[in-house]
C-alpha cells in the first residue's frame, strides 16, 4: 500500500510477564519509523488498528470493536481508503481549513534540516499527517533509538499550534511553539527550532547515563 509492506505478525506483545496484545498484521514503512497494526486487546476484550508514528501511537476509532466478524468486514472495506488518505497520500485528507492556513504554500525545507542532533525530521507541514482529537501532526524530528524526539501539531478545532517532547518515550509539553498564524510559527521554528532540539539532546543523554547507572548499580 504505497511505500508501507505488509508483514504477518501473529505476535502476542507481554508486559511485566502479561498479554498485552496480540498482533495480527502490521504495515510498516522502511523510510519512517511508522507502522500500522491490527490487534486484539485481551484485557479490553477488543480488536483496533493502532496507528505508530513514532513520536505518537494512537487507535483509529473507525476499527475498535469487540466482534471479530465486524473487524474483519470494518478491515477489508475501510482500511486499504483510510491508510491511503491519511498515510500514503496526506494531501488527500487535508480539510479546507488546513489549506486555508497555508501550510502546504510555504517553502519549509529552506529553513528546517533533514536532520540535527542526531533527530532525523520524518514530517514537515507540507505533509501534515491527521492524528486525533481534530488534529494533524505537522512536523516530527525522532530518533528511533532512544523513542525521543520533538514533534509539532497542528489543532483545527483550537485553530492553534502546539508541541511535545519525548525522551524515551516520555511525553512533556513544549511552549516554545505555541502560536495561531503560519508566520508567528515560521518565526518560532527559525528562531527556537535549534536549541529545543539542543536541550532535548542533552536531556536523553542525561537520561542515558542514569539508564547506565541503574544498571552497573543493579549489577554491583
Amino acid at each position: 500500500m504505497g511505500a508501507f509492506q505488509l508483514s504477518a505478525e501473529f505476535q502476542t506483545v507481554y508486559r511485566e510477564g502479561d498479554e498485552e496484545e496480540f498482533c495480527l498484521f502490521r504495515y510498516r514503512l522502511a523510510a519512517k519509523p511508522w507502522s500500522v497494526r491490527a490487534v486484539y486487546t485481551p484485557s479490553a476484550a477488543e480488536f483496533s488498528v493502532r496507528t505508530d508514528l513514532g513520536m505518537l501511537e494512537f487507535a483509529l476509532i473507525d476499527f475498535i470493536t469487540d466482534d471479530w466478524e465486524r473487524f474483519r468486514h470494518l478491515v477489508a472495506t475501510r482500511l486499504v481508503r483510510i491508510m491511503t488518505d491519511y498515510y500514503v497520500h496526506c494531501e488527500h485528507n487535508f480539510t479546507a481549513i488546513v489549506k486555508e492556513k497555508g501550510l502546504p504554500e510555504v517553502r519549509w525545507d529552506s529553513f528546517l534540516p533533514s536532520t540535527y542532533e542526531g533527530f532525523i525530521r520524518y514530517l514537515q507541514p507540507c505533509e501534515a499527517v491527521r492524528i486525533v482529537n481534530g488534529s494533524y501532526m505537522i512536523l516530527s524530528y525522532y530518533e528511533a533509538a532512544t523513542e525521543s524526539g520533538l514533534s509539532l501539531m497542528y489543532n483545527v478545532l483550537r485553530d492553534d499550534f502546539f508541541a511535545e517532547q519525548r525522551v524515551y518515550n516520555f511525553p512533556h509539553s513544549v511552549h516554545d511553539f505555541d502560536s495561531t498564524s503560519v508566520a508567528d510559527l515560521q518565526d518560532a521554528l527559525q528562531t527556537r527550532l535549534l536549541p529545543v532540539l539542543t536541550r532535548i539532546r542533552r536531556e536523553v543523554e542525561e537520561k542515558r547515563a542514569a539508564i547506565r547507572t541503574t544498571k552497573t548499580t543493579d549489577v554491583i
